[in-house]
Formats: C-alpha cells, structure tokens, sequence
C-alpha cells in the first residue's frame, strides 16, 4: 500500500465506504482513499491522485465507540496505533493486551470514532469504488 500510495496515507477527506460488524468472525471497514496532490483542476479543485479502496481487516473486536452514521461518512484523518487506554477494560470480553490495536476515525462529516480489536490486516483494490464515475 505504501508503494501504491508512495508515502504514508492520511486518509484526509476519504470516506468509508462500509463498516461490517460480527460478533464472531472478521469486521471489515472499507474506506475510498487517495493522494492530493499540490495540482488544481480548471474549476479550481486539488487534483487527487492514486484513488483505491482500502479495507481494514479486523480480528477480535473487543471496544468500539462510534458515532454520526450517515448517508456521507467522510472522516478528517485516520490513526492505526497500539491501542491506548481508555478506562473502558472493565467491559472487554478479552484480556486487553499491548498489542492489541486500533483504528480511530478522525470526525469531518458523518462516522467517526474508533474501533479496538487483537488483529488488524490491511488489503487494498487500486482504483475508485465501483460504480463511482472519475
């Protein structure tokens, strides 16, 4: 993905696509992200590059707090870290651990929050979502 992308993406103004939640099994959150580049467009717009769609594979789901579910989901940023404490331990289903981590959907316009969980496995599709023109 980092060669995809040709450094570290931000997320800046992507939007999540979907949000799968199982109580067994994988979750999944797919997310429409890119590059914006230093370029604008004759209408004035930054031009993005390198669109694809990203999907966070999540394993063990353990804590979540989310917030602002809407037709538009777009999120300001995104962090991937080991997961912080957020005096919540008391309620987890699982042991917590350090390396356990998290996803937290920095808030724009519709979901944001973050997601606690034993295992995150990142893929990626190169390219816009389907169905959405250029």
């Amino acid at each position: 993905m980092l060669a995809w992308f040709g450094k570290q993406p931000t997320f800046h103004d992507a939007e999540i696509i979907s949000l799968s939640l199982n109580r067994t099994g994988a979750s999944e959150l797919k997310i429409h992200g890119w590059i914006m580049t230093d370029d604008v467009d004759l209408n004035g717009y930054i031009v993005l590059d390198k669109h694809a769609v990203v999907t966070f594979r999540l394993e063990g789901v353990m804590d979540l707090q989310l917030d602002g579910f809407s037709g538009q989901n777009v999120i300001a940023g995104l962090v991937l870290r080991y997961a912080i404490d957020r005096g919540r331990s008391c309620y987890y289903a699982m042991p917590e651990d350090p390396r356990d981590i998290e996803i937290e959907l920095i808030p724009c316009y519709g979901l944001d929050g973050f997601i606690r969980a034993k295992k995150v496995a990142i893929s990626f599709n190169p390219g816009r979502p389907t169905g959405e023109r250029a």
